[in-house]
């Protein structure tokens, strides 16, 4: 299991015995390793774009929140690292009893760049996007050229000589870049690549991943802004509207809120909109059913008599989510919510790996 809950495979030289995953009638059978490799591939692109987004979306909110308490700088830095699953790791704790965090929030950011952007650390950003681009590597003929090519451009601008100083001087440009990559990544796949089972799989991935990001978001703020101390629940209206906003484009969702909400910061409908609205890919409801299609399509092929136990899995959620209530994901409620669907994604990720995956 990896720091963000799930289980992490960077196998790209396995051996494979049989076909297991079967595409439509007279195509060639999709080998397993190949299909665990486009599932790794996606999953670990959408990764990285989550964790460069979060990073820079905080680091943004706490210039706009401006001379803001030190103990609530370090709220909102600890919110990242929770989300992250790194707060409790040795190295953070260790880092976190210095006292710089209160000190300076920039402080935190310098500790972001070893933690996120360092390649020995196991869970940086630079991690997600090596383990992304050799699983590429080793199903080259399953992709397009155009894939490759952006994957490994995203991958160089990374790792040059010069990332350091460049991180140094220009930070936002650098979490940009993996940002605007993945999102490049993401559309050059959907161009590209046949709309058939290796497509169906990255599609998966992404949407899995997805889905079980924005709900760590929202439970770790609606827990700093809702549940936390007197002293930073006594907030003035404006520095909360800022600190919503900042969660919504956390989830780049924040001209889709704008355009169905105008001007309405509400909690409830921020995590309606977030957890069950239908039209908006940036949120779960609709990562959920994504997720389900994709499936339902990869079971149709490999094995049309049967019921797909992921595909169970993610109809009941989907179901879930589709007739869900207001008071369902109101006050103490919603943490129960949250933590129902990032169960079931769980589930439904282990269920792929041991229906589709050799291990």
């Amino acid at each position: 299991m990896d720091a963000l809950g799930v289980s992490s495979h960077n196998k790209p030289n396995r051996v494979v015995q049989s076909a297991l995953v079967q595409q439509d009638a007279g195509s060639r059978p999709m080998l397993s390793r190949v299909a665990e490799a486009m599932y790794w591939m996606s999953r670990y692109v959408e990764r990285a774009e989550h964790i460069a987004r979060i990073v820079l979306i905080n680091s943004n909110m706490l210039i706009d929140l401006g001379e803001l308490a030190p103990e609530m700088q370090e709220k909102q830095w600890l919110g990242v690292l929770r989300i992250l699953r790194l707060d409790q790791r040795p190295e953070v704790q260790d880092y976190l009893l210095t006292g710089k965090v209160a000190e300076d929030s920039r402080c935190l950011l310098g500790y972001n760049f070893s933690s996120f952007m360092a390649s020995e650390s196991s869970k940086s950003i630079i991690a997600c996007v090596t383990k992304a681009r050799e699983n590429a590597r080793s199903i080259r003929e399953n992709i397009s050229a155009e894939m490759w090519e952006t994957l490994n451009t995203l991958y160089w601008n990374l790792t040059g000589d010069d990332v350091k100083y460049r991180f140094e001087e220009y930070p936002q440009e650098m979490f940009l870049s993996v940002i605007m990559g993945s999102m490049l990544f993401q559309g050059v796949a959907d161009q590209t690549l046949p709309h058939a089972q290796s497509w169906q799989f990255t599609q998966l991935a992404k949407y899995l991943e997805r889905a079980d990001m924005i709900c760590r978001i929202v439970d770790t703020n609606f827990d700093i802004l809702q549940r936390a101390d007197d002293s930073f629940s006594a907030l003035e209206t404006p520095l909360r509207n800022i600190q919503w906003m900042g969660m919504l484009r956390s989830c780049c969702s924040i001209e889709a809120y704008q355009r169905k909400h105008l001007g309405n910061l509400d909690p409830l409908t921020l995590a309606s909109f977030l957890l069950l609205d239908a039209e908006s890919p940036r949120n779960v409801r609709y990562s959920v059913n994504a997720a389900r299609t994709a499936i339902a399509g990869i079971a149709t092929s490999v094995h049309p008599q049967q019921v797909d136990h992921a595909e169970r899995i993610l109809g009941r959620l989907n179901a879930h989510l589709e007739y869900a209530e207001s008071k369902q994901i109101s006050g103490a409620a919603l943490s129960g919510f949250l933590r129902t669907i990032q169960e079931n994604l769980a589930d439904a990720s282990i269920a792929i790996e041991n229906a589709y995956f050799l291990h």
